[in-house]
């Protein structure tokens, strides 16, 4: 993968994590939930994962500037990391919050445990299997140039 591709990718990542960053503090401070089709804006820790969100797309817009491509890769995958950190959060949050059952009930049902699955999902966990992808794209290249 080129330099240009690369700078690419983290261009749009970038744009796309800043700005779901800035709808989250911008839903949180207000305190309103705001769901469009299967993305979702509030809910617990909204202003923090907005603020995490908007520091991973400073990160990707950093590493463009950077003329070093180990520092450029190095912080593509430390803006990823942090996306990681929050969309895993969340996932877990949604497994732990699928078990537990209602009043008298240990444990769910099989309707009302997978109902916990259809979405809608906040931005970190949409942006996670792009991070990723962008990850193995930079591990592949690093493979290929050794």
């Amino acid at each position: 993968m080129n330099q240009k591709t690369l700078d690419t990718l983290l261009a749009l990542i970038g744009v796309g994590s800043f700005i779901a960053g800035l709808l989250e503090v911008l839903f949180g401070l207000v305190g309103e939930t705001y769901t469009w089709q299967i993305l979702t804006f509030g809910g617990d820790f909204t202003v923090w994962r907005g603020l995490i969100l908007v520091s991973a797309g400073t990160l990707f817009f950093f590493a463009i500037n950077q003329a070093n491509p180990i520092q450029k890769k190095a912080q593509a995958v430390l803006a990823c990391s942090m996306i990681w950190i929050i969309g895993g959060i969340e996932i877990l949050s949604t497994v732990l919050n699928s078990v537990t059952g209602g009043e008298g009930a240990w444990i769910n049902t099989v309707s009302e445990f997978l109902s916990h699955y259809y979405g809608p999902f906040t931005p970190s966990v949409l942006l996670l299997p792009i991070s990723i992808v962008l990850v193995i794209l930079v591990r592949s290249n690093e493979a290929n140039n050794g």
